[in-house]
Order: C-alpha cells, then structure tokens, then sequence
C-alpha cells in the first residue's frame, strides 16, 4: 500500500486484527483507538507486527483514550478532535490517504468511529476472514485474515452533501447549497448518484436565480427539475421528494405570471414581497427592509398605471398631475414631465382621491416621521444606521395592507427538513 497512509483504527481484545491491517497498509502514521481496559493491546499488536516484519516506531503512532467504551455520546466527542489531524493529512496531497479500520473493539467504539468518519476524507477498512470459528459465525480463525476495505460511503453515495445540501438550502442558502451539490457530483462514481446530485444542484440554482430576480432563468431550471422528478425522489426520499416537486409545480405559475406581466404589476409586487419575507428569515433586515421600500412604492406605480392611466412615474405629464401638486412640481418638470419618487407618487394618489394614497397617509408612513425613512439612513441607502427589527414589522403590514394581499397567499418553496415545512 502507499507509504503515505495515515491508519485510525478501533483496538479490541485481540491483536491479530490490527496486525493484518498494519501489515495491509503498511501506514506512516497509525492512531491507535483504545479503552483503558484494551491499552496493552497496543504494545501487543506493534510487538506482533514486528516479529512479522512491520517495525513501527514510537515516533510513528500516537493512542487516543476513550475512557467509558460504552457511552456513544462521549466516544464521538473524543473521536470528533482527531478531525483536524485527519484534514492536515489529506490535505499534504493526493499521495496521502486516511485510513479507517473499525474491526476491533466494542460495537459502540466501531459505530462511533464510523458515525465520526463519515465527514472525513477516508477510506473504510475492515478486517474479515476465510474461516471463522462456531460453524462461520463466530471469530476470524487466526491466519486466515482478509482485508476489505471501501471509498467512505457518505461520499460515494452522496449521502452527506444531501445532508448538508438540505441544510443550506432551507437557510436559503441556495448558491450555497448548490455548490455542495456540484462538488459532490463529481466526486461520486455512479451514474444515477451523479444525475440526483444534477437535480439538485439545478434547485438549488433555480431558487437562487429566484432570490436575484432572475424569473425566467428560474422557471427554466425547475422545468428541468421536474424532469428529473425519480432523481430528487431518489435523493430526498419520496416523501420531501413529492412536496419538493409540488413546490415546483406551485412556483412555476408564479413565475410564469410574473415573466407574462408588463411591469410594473400586482405579480412583481407580490414577488418583491416573498423576497423581502426570505431576506427577513434570513435576519437580512437592511435587505429585505430595501425591498419593502421597492414594494412600496411599486404599488404606488401599480395603481397609478391602472387606475389613472399613468404608465411610468419616471415621466408624469404635468398634464394628469391635479392643480394642487401642478403648481408645485412646474419647477422641477421637463418638457411638460415630472418624475416621481415614493412619497410623490403617494402625494398623486392622494391628490387623485385614490384609497391606495388614503391608506398610506393613515398609516403614517409619509412625513419626517415615517419608518421608510429609516431605510434612507441605511448603509443600503444614503446613511450608515441598522435598521430595526421593529422598522421591518410595521413596513411589512403596512404593504401588506396598501396591496390588499394575505401573508399566506405570497409564493414560497417548502423546506426540506420535516419540521420546517
């Protein structure tokens, strides 16, 4: 074997074990897993190695003590800080291997090895034999040794980056997530491993398009993802796999009426507010305080362009503007326009008897006192203040309110993890 293995392995009441694993891998650094019961077993198994021609060294193997064999909990935590030595090894090159053999010692020592390794980048190694006492099932019969090993499982499977992929992608991490995704399509060998972790790195993307406001881009890669609905069922289980394609079936009508909208519109206006709502969950106050303001005033421009036939309130002819706000705004028009901010575009709608510049100025949010101007004095905008989480709540029900929308009507995708969907 390489003679840049770095072997780990569970000590038990026997030594023959470890000695077929050292004189297989023939390592440069061994971990020796003992009990305070197996210690001696350390010495044994190194003597027996020699005498069958594997010297090992003291400056070439170190023990690490787990003091109560038995309790599962406590073994994975001492297990846990040999993580950084197993990195540091991996990461010398791609002549370094780690090497983990669970043979020996208790099932619990064997299991929590196993649980503890499965993030590590390692091989499995276990020692079987040809011939076992008690009819085949007891003990390997000494000599007759034989050592199997494999590519750690939750790689080649796949099975941790889905396990990290779901966490990520209900943080609505998506790029995030979709990154963990790639990675672990190439690493994993098979065909059908490689097309589940495809799909999702195509929904991972598609939400994260989502998040950027990419709409067609994002109906794109869920038309994609649907086609491959027996590759998210195979990675994610039938049951998230199901609700996963059902999110999709949902959210593509949303799209497909936000990309088939002339903006501005009620379905750009929703979706700002599912943006705002994921920034929120995020604790991303500034951000999705900033896209409150845009919902905000995309609502002025909605009912503007509806109800009085104003198409852009970046050019208003003075012509639609009532005398009161006319005379006002003459000096700062061109060629008979005007072009409007928020507080004029709702200063309009009042001035229109429209309800929508009613609602606004009941809900206090025009004047000096305002809570949209905290968004002005954000870093996102013109200030360096934080915005409040107070500041998002009373934005978040006053849009809520002047577009005449239910909370429970905005678009979402449901999250992976049972207990958050």
């Amino acid at each position: 074997m390489s003679r840049s293995t770095f072997l780990i392995c569970t000590v038990g009441g026997s030594p023959e074990p470890i000695v077929a694993a050292l004189k297989h891998w023939r390592p440069v650094r061994v971990r020796f897993i003992h009990t305070p019961a197996t210690e001696g077993k350390v010495a044994e198994s190194i003597a027996k190695a020699r005498a069958e021609g594997l010297d090992l060294d003291a400056g070439r193997y170190d023990r690490l003590e787990l003091p109560d064999e038995q309790d599962f909990t406590s073994c994975i935590e001492r297990l846990r800080g040999l993580t950084d030595e197993v990195r540091a090894w991996a990461a010398r090159g791609d002549g370094c291997h780690v090497v983990v053999d669970v043979t020996g010692g208790t099932k619990c020592m064997t299991a929590a090895l196993a649980i503890q390794a499965s993030r590590w980048p390692c091989l499995f190694s276990y020692v079987g034999g040809k011939e076992r006492t008690k009819d085949g099932v007891g003990i390997v019969v000494s000599g007759s040794e034989i050592v199997l090993y494999t590519h750690n499982p939750w790689d080649a499977l796949g099975h941790q980056a889905v396990d990290d992929f779901v966490v990520l992608f209900d943080q609505h991490a998506y790029l995030a997530a979709a990154n963990v995704a790639a990675t672990a399509m190439r690493r994993v060998s098979h065909p059908q491993r490689k097309r589940e972790m495809a799909a999702l790195e195509h929904l991972a993307k598609a939400l994260d398009a989502w998040d950027r406001f990419d709409h067609g881009r994002s109906k794109n890669l869920l038309e994609n993802v649907s086609k491959s609905a027996n590759d998210v069922r195979a990675a994610l289980g039938s049951t998230r796999g199901d609700r996963v394609l059902d999110g999709i079936r949902r959210l593509a009508k949303h799209f497909e009426q936000v990309v088939s909208a002339r903006p501005p519109s009620l379905h750009h206006v929703i979706d700002l507010l599912a943006n705002a709502r994921r920034r929120k969950e995020e604790g991303r106050i500034d951000d999705a305080v900033a896209r409150l303001y845009r919902a905000i005033e995309a609502i002025a421009q909605v009912a503007l362009k509806g109800r009085h036939n104003i198409e852009s309130t970046e050019k208003v002819p003075l012509e639609q503007v009532p005398e009161s706000l006319r005379s006002l705004w003459m000096a700062k028009s061109n060629d008979g326009v005007v072009a409007l901010g928020l507080q004029d575009a709702y200063a309009l709608l009042t001035a229109l008897r429209d309800p929508v510049g009613e609602k606004f100025q009941d809900m206090g949010l025009s004047g000096a006192t305002s809570p949209l101007v905290a968004r002005n004095r954000s870093i996102l905008a013109h200030g360096f203040e934080r915005v409040s989480d107070p500041v998002f709540d009373k934005l978040w029900s006053s849009a809520l309110a002047l577009a005449d929308i239910d909370e429970a009507n905005l678009p979402f995708f449901p999250a992976l993890t049972e207990s958050r969907a």
